[in-house]
This record gives structure tokens, sequence and C-alpha cells, in this order.
């Protein structure tokens, strides 16, 4: 696993963990955080805000509407693939 998903995945659980969502570390990268109801629509716009500044990148809606990136893994492995695309 690269540094950069590594670390996009320690922010989203550090992230749910500050909205008493606690998700163990073997768990984190299947956890599907709208399945579960851990977060409502305009927490996922301020978690992809949060993430969007502290990596430096731009989030298009579609990868959001994409239901397997509501996977932290899922969603970690697609914003590592649109940073290496710029």
């Amino acid at each position: 696993m690269s540094d950069m998903k590594q670390d996009l995945i320690q922010s989203v659980q550090q992230f749910l963990l500050e909205r008493g969502v606690f998700v163990e570390d073997a768990d984190i990268a299947e956890y599907d955080f709208v399945a579960a109801g851990a977060l409502d629509s305009f927490e996922i716009l301020s978690l992809i805000m949060s993430l969007e500044t502290e990596y430096g990148i731009a989030v298009p809606p579609e990868l959001m509407v994409d239901g397997e990136n509501a996977k932290v893994g899922n969603l970690a492995t697609a914003l590592v693939k649109l940073n290496d695309s710029n």
C-alpha cells in the first residue's frame, strides 16, 4: 500500500473518530461510511473538503457519486489515482 493511500485512510479514520465513530485499524479499509450511516451528506462534504485541503487535490463530484467510494480503502485508492494523474 502506498504511503499516500495509508495517510488518506488514517485521515478518514481520524475524521470518523472525531465524530464519535470508532473503526478498528483492521476494518477501516473496508468500512462503508454510507451504508453504516456514520456520516450525513454535510459531513461527507466536510470530509471531502478536509481531504482536498490536506492533500491539495480537487475531488470531482463524479468520484463521490460512485457508491464503491463509500468504502474508505476504495476512496483512498481513487484519490491516489486522481493525484497521480495530475
